[in-house]
């Protein structure tokens, strides 16, 4: 994965959600208004590796988890194609329950 700065839209049955990650030198930073996104990645060729956890920030009840709980550790497997990174995987929390994303590079 390039570094930079990536959008985030993701979903699971419960809803859907975007946020922003920083990608540099095996570590991503970033949130939404509602939670920081604090994990690690790692890969080879155009595969790639993310363990990210969930941390409430924001307290306000409209900001729902869409996992059900505030915070989750996700375990993600995927792919890179240009500037584009499509993840799937579970939390180790609510392993049911499943989970994709799309990242797009929009800056270094």
């Amino acid at each position: 994965m390039r570094d930079g700065l990536y959008k985030v839209d993701f979903h699971t049955v419960h809803g859907t959600g975007s946020g922003v990650i920083y990608a540099i030198s095996g570590k991503v930073r970033g949130g939404n208004s509602g939670f920081a996104f604090i994990g690690t990645y790692s890969g080879e060729s155009d595969r790639i590796l993310v363990k990210v956890s969930t941390q409430r920030h924001n307290f306000d009840p409209s900001f729902k988890p869409l996992f059900g709980i505030d915070m989750v550790t996700l375990t993600l497997k995927g792919s890179m194609s240009g500037d584009m990174v499509d993840l799937e995987g579970t939390a180790l929390q609510v392993p049911g329950v499943h989970f994709k994303a799309v990242l797009t590079r929009i800056a270094d």
